[in-house]
């Protein structure tokens, strides 16, 4: 059964009315360095707060160092990002696939107790599947440990599978997206953060197995914002609960307007 505590935060990201959310991922800086999204954090959280996103990832520095944004009644939830890899800096063309041979690491960065201690009304952590077998021991081990804590303390866990290593070079992503989304409900995620598997039926499969609300990530920049507008729409017409969007809002010449057209999408009444 799950803990009041923990139906109170997802009742935090997740809108009462439709079960649905908006998450605006803001902690590049923990993987990518400073970049200009992340050199400019501090006004791209005020505006996508004002839009009205119902949630907010950051790393638990600038959970700190951004408090006051979510102190009022009416401010998104906060989630923390639990972990740190180096995989951004790997990704192929941008896009979140892996080779096996790079020299891929993960390492835990914030408990349950430190985040609910920062204010968080969940903590993401990232699933690596596939890469080798010795690495998704070892991250299992870590998701596991972290899901526990969670229910310990009454704090959701947000699990974000990403295909990693063979499978993801070889044209098999949306399957091991699959079968990542299964294991990460059975370790214990109350949510996934995962990526779009490229059509409808792919992903409302994806969904299905999963039995958890899912949030399709945005993953790399879109040339066309249409074009990841697009992509949150089919995912949403599939089954999806909500969004993940990082760079395709705190890239965007107007991350405010963004946000907007992202409420519009997935808290509509089709949606």
């Amino acid at each position: 059964m799950t803990s009041p505590g923990k139906s109170l935060r997802m009742n935090r990201i997740f809108d009462t009315d439709d079960g649905h959310a908006v998450v605006v991922a803001a902690d590049p800086g923990m993987m990518s360095g400073p970049t200009s999204h992340v050199i400019s954090l501090r006004s791209i959280v005020r505006r996508v707060i004002e839009a009205g996103a119902d949630a907010v990832l950051l790393g638990p520095g600038q959970a700190v160092r951004l408090a006051e944004h979510f102190a009022a009644p009416q401010a998104p939830a906060l989630i923390i990002r639990a972990d740190w890899t180096n995989g951004p800096r790997l990704a192929i063309l941008g896009e979140q696939r892996f080779q096996p041979t790079y020299d891929l690491k993960l390492e835990m960065a914030c408990g349950a107790s430190d985040a609910l201690r920062l204010g968080a009304s969940a903590v993401a952590a990232y699933y690596m599947a596939g890469y080798n077998d010795r690495f998704e021991r070892d991250n299992i081990r870590s998701l596991a440990s972290l899901a526990g804590e969670c229910r310990r303390v009454g704090l959701p866990c947000i699990i974000e599978p990403i295909a990693a290593g063979a499978a993801a070079v070889s044209g098999a992503a949306a399957e091991a997206l699959i079968t990542a989304a299964r294991v990460a409900a059975e370790l214990g995620a109350d949510a996934l953060k995962i990526p779009y598997t490229g059509d409808k039926e792919s992903f409302r499969t994806l969904v299905r197995v999963a039995s958890i609300p899912v949030l399709v990530l945005g993953g790399a920049k879109f040339e066309d914002e249409k074009d990841a507008l697009s992509m949150a729409a089919e995912a949403m017409a599939a089954g999806a609960a909500g969004v993940v969007f990082g760079r395709n809002v705190t890239l965007s010449d107007d991350p405010a307007r963004m946000v907007r057209k992202l409420i519009e999408i997935v808290h509509s009444e089709s949606g």
